[in-house]
């Protein structure tokens, strides 16, 4: 994860999406740690694609990661 982002996406990531609703842009990046035994998880889930092209994460979306060490899952929520 050292060239990734971190968790919250301080680079981008996978890709930002905008929720009408409220504005946000919510950024999923590619790789984040395991903390189960420090191996780096993969994004699994692939982002919407709006009628415009554009492509993202809404706030309250749940991506999932995949540890390639010890094989974990992990499902965080978007914010």
């Amino acid at each position: 994860m050292s060239d990734q982002s971190d968790f919250y996406g301080s680079e981008t990531g996978h890709g930002t999406g905008h929720d009408e609703r409220s504005g946000s842009e919510v950024l999923a990046p590619e790789q984040i740690l395991c903390v189960d035994c420090g191996g780096t998880c993969h994004l699994l889930t692939r982002p919407y694609l709006e009628e415009d092209g554009s492509q993202g994460f809404r706030p309250g979306d749940i991506v999932a990661y995949r540890c390639s060490d010890c094989l974990d899952r992990w499902d965080i929520e978007l914010e």
